[in-house]
């Protein structure tokens, strides 16, 4: 119980900590924010967690830890809600083609969505652009300015290469 506790309770406090940050300024490179928001969180709460663990005074008083695999659960728990929150957090950072369709058709009402509307919403700057813009801060392309033309980064190359990976692990098929 102190596992689901703890992580829980760490896991809370750097997603408030991260709404409030978010809400006075929103952080160009936000996925790195956010793991330096999450595991800064988690590494000053187990230091405390251990303090008052560890405190004759303070023990008998709060839910503490015992051992160090209670430790060791707390983090593999904190750290899988991390890792899931951030890689679902880019779909909720930017409009996805999908979100906007749907989004469009609920506002249209029992009328409908005209289709001919939906191709002058679904444009470069909402779609493209975006994403070309989140690429760049995220030092995964560079514009070559002498060519006019994307190129990868080595940061990039090495994403592009798990990728490639994965979908032939799992007999992807080209196509979104």
């Amino acid at each position: 119980m102190e596992v689901l506790f703890w992580g829980s309770f760490f896991w809370g406090v750097a997603f408030l900590l991260h709404l409030i940050i978010w809400k006075i300024n929103l952080p160009q490179k936000q996925t790195k924010v956010l793991l330096l928001i999450f595991f800064g969180t988690f590494c000053i709460g187990i230091i405390a967690l251990w303090f008052v663990s560890t405190s004759y005074f303070l023990k008998f008083s709060l839910i503490t830890i015992e051992s160090f695999s209670e430790y060791l659960h707390i983090c593999l728990f904190f750290t899988s809600l991390t890792f899931a929150y951030v890689v679902t957090y880019p779909a909720i950072e930017v409009d996805s083609p999908s979100l906007l369709i749907i989004m469009s058709i609920y506002k249209a009402g029992l009328e409908g969505f005209d289709k001919k509307k939906l191709y002058e919403i679904l444009t470069d700057d909402i779609l493209v652009k975006p994403r070309i813009k989140d690429l760049i801060v995220g030092n995964m392309v560079y514009m070559d300015m002498d060519m006019d033309k994307l190129k990868l980064t080595k940061k990039g190359v090495f994403f592009v290469r798990i990728f490639i990976m994965y979908r032939k692990l799992m007999n992807a098929q080209k196509g979104g």
